[in-house]
């Protein structure tokens, strides 16, 4: 499943931000489709596949004590339009 998490620290939390980065080692399980670092300040987005939710804790709870992660699952809207008509009420 895809997800989008958007993450927010305090700026008394860079250095210790800094320090999570350089030592990151993606989990099994985790593939990373694209990240961007917002240039105005202290966010991080990140695009990536998780395969189970275990890899999806193993990716995020390290993360959980210096910054806030909002997680949203998300997929293409090509691919949500093609799902649309199997749940559309019928009139």
């Amino acid at each position: 499943m895809l997800f989008m998490d958007v993450s927010t620290w305090d700026p008394s939390n860079r250095d210790k931000i800094l320090e999570h980065f350089k030592k990151l080692e993606i989990p099994e399980g985790i593939d990373v489709i694209n990240q961007w670092i917002d240039l105005s300040g202290n966010r991080y987005y990140i695009l990536y596949e998780a395969e189970s939710a275990e890899a999806y804790g193993a990716f995020n709870l390290p993360w959980s004590d210096i910054c806030v992660i909002d997680s949203v699952p998300v997929m293409e809207a090509s691919e949500f339009m093609q799902l649309l008509p199997k749940y559309q009420k019928k009139t």
